[in-house]
């Protein structure tokens, strides 16, 4: 039960991913409902969870939640840019790299030699990963090479955001492992914090109680709801089964934006990211496994 309990947050942002796309809005608006949605989950969930506040643990979480709302708006820029099939492992595969050097130079962690060698083989893992994925076919595309180079054009500007993102996300993750906070203490401070950037980022939308912002809190939901199994996963398998399990939701996205949402890719270009994929996914066992040495 408890490892059904540990894949379900990948799951849930899987479904996360896909469905956003498919309730459609501009960027601004998406932010928008997404971030209210992580709102009233952490409202809603607020009773039932243990939590213990002084002024540092809200002011910090308060903070990391606007990082964390920086990452979400780069991401959905990504997936407009260049799909959600290039965006997520390309998200993961930089997040990874990020919060894994935060953890070595900071932290403390990869303290053994073994550590070390296996958690850089992982980072090289991720970085050709990326580079997998994000290639892009200029030649013997349907509209010939002026799409190609179009396409080329839209995955630079993509990369651009994505990596934004990520900067974003890693230190939404890091300044709380900095500060050790702990996760229930958070997640209520850091759903406003969230709100209050998706405030910001969305002002210029017009109109914006609308039916497609209400849809837009569902994938808000599912977020929060994933976000809080997963710190009970960590808690009763700990975080080296429950943080990998929780990774594998960029599978589901992944394959989801190119059968489910099909997303323009050459054949290629699918091969390519497949492959991506699959180092991305071999470098998170890498660093599920760093945490036992």
């Amino acid at each position: 039960m408890d490892l059904i309990l540990a894949a379900t947050p990948s799951l849930l942002w899987g479904i996360y991913a896909l469905i956003l796309p498919v309730i459609g809005g501009s960027s601004q608006r998406q932010i928008l409902g997404v971030t209210a949605g992580c709102l009233v989950f952490a409202l809603a969930a607020f009773p039932f969870v243990p939590h213990s506040y002084t002024w540092l643990t809200v002011f910090i979480s308060f903070l990391s939640g606007i990082l964390w709302t920086i990452g979400c708006y780069g991401q959905i820029c990504g997936f407009k840019e260049i799909g959600v099939s290039s965006t997520m492992p390309i998200s993961t595969g930089e997040q990874l790299v990020g919060t894994s050097l935060v953890g070595v130079l900071f932290l403390g962690d990869w303290a053994s030699m073994q550590a070390k060698t296996v958690g850089f083989v992982a980072i090289a893992l991720f970085i050709v990963g990326v580079a997998f994925t994000s290639y892009v076919e200029r030649h013997g595309v349907a509209g010939g090479v002026e799409d190609g180079d179009t396409k080329a054009n839209n995955m630079i500007t993509g990369l651009t955001v994505v990596t934004i993102s990520s900067f974003g996300y890693i230190g939404y993750v890091a300044i709380i492992q900095i500060f050790s906070i702990n996760s229930f203490d958070a997640m209520l401070p850091q759903a406003v914090g969230m709100f209050v950037g998706g405030l910001v980022m969305g002002r210029r939308e017009t109109n914006k109680l609308t039916r497609q912002t209400a849809l837009l809190l569902i994938p808000g939901v599912l977020w929060g709801i994933g976000n809080l199994i997963l710190m009970i996963s960590d808690s009763r398998l700990g975080v080296a089964i429950a943080f990998p399990m929780s990774q594998m939701g960029l599978i589901i996205s992944t394959i989801g934006g190119m059968v489910l949402l099909h997303e323009s890719k050459t054949r290629k270009e699918k091969l390519s990211i497949s492959v991506g994929l699959i180092l991305v996914v071999i470098g998170i066992m890498l660093i599920a496994l760093t945490k036992t040495l």
